[in-house]
């Protein structure tokens, strides 16, 4: 799975990575509102200083992803693997796709629908220390409709407040599409501002389990990500987990090499 627009490529370039295809080039490409690098279109956080940038980023996709070549099935196993590495301080499965939500008598807007572990994410992204309305325990309710959490934009775009009932299908337009996506019926449990637009305006968190049976691919997930003691070792803590896991078909990633070509288009080294 490839995401179709560009604004989303911060911090999903190991998406691409992943599938054996060239990231695209986040100088040349429009991020968020604005092209990176450009000068004075470039967005608000583009002139963050980089611990505050990485700071947001991670707050979203943590300090270091694990994926596979194919289906992750076994990913317990990989987690368990994770879990043991010193250095490791939290992590969780996640998955990951791009949909469709849509509000009674609003249009429908693009989403990119985050399942997260509800036991488990809120000791490995920080969305929890940023939400305007709600929680992000809510996603632990077993409820019917299921718990979604917004970002905030997007609420105020589908005129989405806590208690809202929200539709979420697969695209009708772009590719590629999981057309096996089975229409969901969620109730808004919260909305976060993370004061990045890609994420304010489209992302969404679900409970894996809900968001698995929505894609109707079985128990597998995207990836694992997690968050390190020190981030300062992550990269060299990537490579300890990859070794670990015997190395292909399993990539760990840390958040710079995730998101090199976006730092190095600010002027950001690795710190």
């Amino acid at each position: 799975m490839v995401p179709t627009r560009m604004r989303w490529l911060v911090g999903l370039v190991w998406v691409v990575a992943c599938n054996g295809k060239q990231p695209a080039q986040l100088t040349k490409e429009p991020v968020g509102s604005a092209t990176v690098g450009t000068g004075s279109a470039d967005p608000a956080w583009a002139k963050d200083p980089p611990e505050v940038l990485r700071g947001k980023i991670n707050g979203v996709n943590a300090d270091v992803i694990v994926m596979r070549t194919g289906p992750l099935l076994e990913y317990r196993d990989v987690l368990a693997t994770v879990e043991k590495t010193p250095g490791v301080a939290n992590a969780e499965a996640f998955t990951f796709s791009e949909l469709e939500i849509e509000k009674a008598g609003r249009p429908p807007q693009p989403i990119q629908l985050k399942g997260v572990d509800p036991a488990r994410v809120g000791r490995v992204l920080t969305i929890g220390k940023h939400m305007k309305t709600g929680t992000l325990d809510a996603l632990a309710a077993t409820a019917t409709p299921p718990p979604i959490v917004l970002g905030d934009v997007l609420a105020k775009t589908l005129s989405a407040a806590i208690g809202d009932d929200v539709t979420v299908r697969a695209r009708k337009d772009g590719d590629p599409l999981p057309r096996e996506a089975k229409t969901t019926v969620f109730r808004v449990a919260g909305t976060f501002h993370m004061d990045f637009d890609a994420y304010d305006e489209e992302l969404a968190l679900a409970p894996l389990s809900t968001t698995q049976a929505l894609l109707d691919q079985g128990d597998r997930v995207m990836g694992i990500e997690l968050t390190v003691t020190d981030i300062k070792s992550s990269q060299a803590l990537a490579k300890t987990i990859e070794t670990a896991l015997g190395g292909p078909p399993y990539q760990a990633q840390d958040w710079y090499e995730l998101n090199q070509q976006l730092f190095q288009a600010l002027g950001h080294k690795r710190p």
